[in-house]
């Protein structure tokens, strides 16, 4: 949670921007010029969000200290990263389980002591009891009554009154502008190139096979860390090339959550270097009507195929978020999709994240 006075009339807002495809809006700078431009503080949020009927609802909670009403968000703690804080302080305040979805944007302002403060957040949908992520995720707190008193489901015009800080209503304006072009129900398919393996010429030399190289330690490190992240997504349908490395930055999270990686021969870098077609078909099916979040662990060889599937369903103002340089993505990188059906239109991917997990 949050102890400072985030959004109160105390704080200035200097920036407001979007990220994923978003379009965004830039506040009056303010303060001194000799004021660091450096990001000092780190958080992150949600806006969770659900259909009631026709209209659309969003949680606002209120914090009895500051009088303000706001989207859940709070600081980042050492060791952990944005989307991990997202989830659990969106939980924490809105004593709701969530996932990530589509970005929201990020939004900058100064703190009374002159700090830079950063605020990314992203779109969140709650998940049922039994969802499997629940049993990967460790238990999160909720906030006591003295920190958030009132967690209320409230429509889309009363949100943008209810809202202390203007660069909330930015944000929300955001998601008002995502949900009226039908790009707000997305569903998430993750692509992550397998963690860091044995040298292959340091295997080979013990004599082992390709499709058996192993992580190495750090590449274990960096699976844990993806763990993480699939849960962060609610990842719920994991597949991967059957050899070894790509398996295993599955598995933490597959043992986890109770989940089967389900194995895909033609992922293989043998399969690929035989027949390209089959990769590009799978990610294409997969990206035409996903159905749940799905995590896929790739090769290097293979991502060509896979990014030209996912650039056939994106719009031309989105392409050049695509990597377009090998090695595309590093070892543990992970590349997001956000799928949606705008109303009248096929599937197209409406906003996309790219990025490395830090391990520790």
């Amino acid at each position: 949670m949050s102890s400072s006075p985030d959004t109160g009339t105390s704080a200035r807002p200097v920036a407001a921007k979007a990220k994923g495809g978003g379009a965004g809006k830039r506040a009056p700078a303010g303060g001194s010029r000799s004021l660091s431009s450096k990001v000092e503080v780190h958080a992150a949020g949600g806006i969770i969000w659900r259909k009631n009927g026709r209209r659309l609802e969003v949680i606002l909670i209120h914090r009895p200290r500051y009088d303000d009403w706001s989207f859940p968000k709070g600081k980042v703690k050492p060791g952990e990263d944005l989307r991990s804080c997202a989830v659990r302080e969106v939980t924490e305040e809105s004593r709701i389980p969530v996932v990530l979805r589509r970005p929201a944007g990020t939004i900058r302002y100064r703190l009374p002591g002159g700090q830079l403060k950063e605020v990314t957040y992203w779109t969140c949908q709650e998940v049922s009891k039994d969802h499997p992520v629940l049993r990967a995720r460790p238990s999160i707190r909720r906030a006591p009554k003295h920190e958030i008193d009132k967690v209320l489901w409230v429509p889309l015009s009363e949100a943008m009154v209810m809202l202390t800080s203007e660069l909330d209503r930015e944000v929300l304006g955001r998601v008002v502008d995502m949900w009226a072009d039908g790009k707000l129900d997305t569903t998430p398919v993750m692509l992550v190139r397998h963690a860091r393996a044995v040298k292959r010429s340091n295997w080979k030399k013990g004599k082992g096979t390709e499709d058996t190289r192993p992580l190495t330690e750090r590449g274990g490190r960096q699976a844990q860390v993806i763990a993480r992240q699939l849960d962060a997504y609610g990842a719920r349908l994991l597949a991967s090339s059957p050899w070894e490395r790509c398996m295993a930055t599955l598995r933490p999270y597959a043992e986890a959550s109770g989940l089967r990686i389900v194995e895909r021969p033609e992922l293989t870098e043998s399969a690929y270097e035989a027949r390209k077609k089959p990769v590009y078909k799978t990610i294409t099916e997969l990206l035409r009507n996903p159905s749940e979040t799905v995590a896929l662990s790739l090769h290097r060889p293979t991502l060509p195929s896979v990014l030209k599937a996912v650039a056939d369903r994106l719009p031309n103002g989105l392409k050049k978020k695509l990597p377009a340089e090998d090695p595309y993505l590093k070892v543990g990188e992970i590349f997001v999709a956000h799928v949606a059906r705008p109303r009248g239109k096929a599937t197209q991917v409406v906003a996309v994240e790219q990025y490395r997990p830090t391990t520790q």
